[in-house]
């Protein structure tokens, strides 16, 4: 742990008050840093592509997977059969999916000749809203999977007495998922809300594989554009003071979750 995460962590937060490229002297400059990052356009817009995507894809991935895990649930036939097939995104490695889906998208693709032969063209990489459209698809169907796993996990372990006493009381199908199931799903809700807010807000290698962050500056995550800060432009400082504001956002962004976890958590006790 303290090789992995603290020294690093201390490191990065050390050489963000420093002028530090790659072969020269780390000079001290105090806070100037996260003033340029925080004078940068660059940096709000992939902060608010970020928060964008994090706020579109993440409902619709935790609708999807609650109903394939719904459905799931329901049947007995074939059963395994579904399961591998729900897990082939969440199989693939995640570049490979990327640079797969990448060139179906490209201007000669199979999907864009598809849409083509019916009158819809779309130029995927050169249209900020069809590229945003391209990565948030990507990363629902990348993570339904896993939540439909979990849920389909904790819906297994519920306890079948209260379904049977929502069913005995004339519960319809939806009261039992809305006022059982749902319910006694919460803290897997919640889990899954955190997973799945860390990794959106990490987003890096499809924007890498398929965009590069562009149109212009459309499609750039967070992760990207400290990637680009540090490995582009070669100011290692100025990205350690990016990476240090990411770390801010997103312990913002989490600890309404981990407040409601830790006080499940004590009421229980």
């Amino acid at each position: 742990m303290t090789l992995l995460m603290v020294f690093p962590l201390f490191t990065t937060i050390y050489l963000s008050f420093f002028n530090f490229n790659f072969g020269v002297e780390p000079r001290f400059i105090g806070f100037l840093n996260y003033t340029r990052i925080l004078e940068d356009s660059r940096f709000w817009s992939a902060l608010g592509f970020t928060l964008f995507y994090m706020a579109v894809s993440i409902p619709i991935q935790i609708v999807l997977g609650f109903g394939l895990a719904l459905l799931l649930n329901e049947i007995t036939a074939l059963k395994r059969f579904f399961i591998s097939l729900y897990l082939v995104p969440y199989i693939v490695t995640p570049v490979v999916g990327t640079l797969a889906v990448s060139w179906l998208f490209k201007d000669r693709g199979f999907i864009t000749w598809l849409l083509s032969t019916v009158g819809v063209n779309i130029q995927w990489y050169a249209d900020a809203t069809a590229a945003r459209g391209l990565l948030i698809g990507y990363g629902i169907w990348g993570a339904v999977p896993f939540i439909m796993l979990m849920l389909y996990a904790g819906l297994q372990a519920m306890p079948s007495d209260p379904i049977e006493a929502a069913i005995m009381d004339g519960a319809t199908w939806w009261q039992r998922v809305r006022f059982v199931m749902m319910p006694y799903l919460r803290p897997i809700f919640i889990f899954i809300a955190m997973v799945n807010i860390m990794d959106a807000y990490r987003l890096f290698d499809s924007v890498a594989v398929m965009t590069q962050g562009g149109p212009g500056n459309a499609t750039a995550t967070i992760m990207y554009y400290t990637y680009s800060v540090a490995f582009q432009e070669q100011l290692l400082g100025r990205a350690s003071a990016s990476i240090v504001l990411a770390v801010m956002v997103i312990i913002t962004l989490l600890y309404p979750f981990l407040r409601q976890t830790y006080f499940d958590i004590v009421g229980k006790k």
